[in-house]
Formats: C-alpha cells, sequence, structure tokens
C-alpha cells in the first residue's frame, strides 16, 4: 500500500476517465493553485 500525504508532498500523475467518454490528466491540466477533487461512487 502506498503511504498517505502529508503536507507539502505533490499530488502523484493520475489519467481519470470522465463519464463523456474523455480523460483528465490530473494535476497536470489543472490551472489555478488549488483544486478539489470529489469522487463519486455513484447509485447504490
Amino acid at each position: 500500500m502506498a503511504d498517505k500525504l502529508q503536507q507539502g508532498d505533490r499530488f502523484p500523475s493520475l489519467t481519470l476517465k470522465l463519464v463523456n467518454g474523455g480523460t483528465l490528466a490530473f494535476p497536470a491540466e489543472m490551472s489555478g493553485r488549488y483544486v478539489a477533487l470529489l469522487f463519486y461512487r455513484g447509485h447504490w
């Protein structure tokens, strides 16, 4: 298991699949200094 992020650590690079079929390279394609990332599980 990977270590938890600590204050000051860089977020690891991820490629996320979007609902519309596209992808998002995170955090490379994010603009700005602060970003909120929400993972939505969907319906039960």
